[in-house]
């Protein structure tokens, strides 16, 4: 299996971006979706983008950096893609919590 640090480089062609407003189980985003070709096959790929709405935005027909798996050229990622900070933030969050918690437990003389 080969490492997403070793695929290779290839142009592709935005197709469509749209904007997703924030639901209740996600945060606003844009939905992208590119095509491009390996070896005289084209392929397509898609992506979710957390960037801020900005009307300087990708748009359909601009040209981006993908990345492809030279063993399933089908498989291909956008490198610069943000993704959901979500994640870090609710580990920090549990974290500190949890935190807490302890503090509180042994102030109250809960560890012996």
């Amino acid at each position: 299996m080969i490492s997403k640090s070793d695929w290779q480089p290839s142009m592709a062609s935005i197709y469509s971006v749209s904007w997703i407003d924030a639901s209740r189980n996600d945060f606003g985003h844009y939905e992208v979706t590119y095509s491009y070709h390996v070896s005289g096959e084209y392929y397509t790929g898609r992506f979710a983008d957390y960037a801020s709405q900005e009307e300087s935005y990708l748009k359909r027909n601009d040209s981006i950096q993908i990345r492809y798996n030279p063993e399933n050229p089908a498989r291909s990622f956008y490198p610069e893609a943000q993704r959901p900070m979500v994640s870090k933030v609710s580990l920090l969050m549990g974290c500190g919590l949890g935190a807490i918690v302890m503090l509180i437990v042994y102030l109250n003389g809960g560890f012996n």
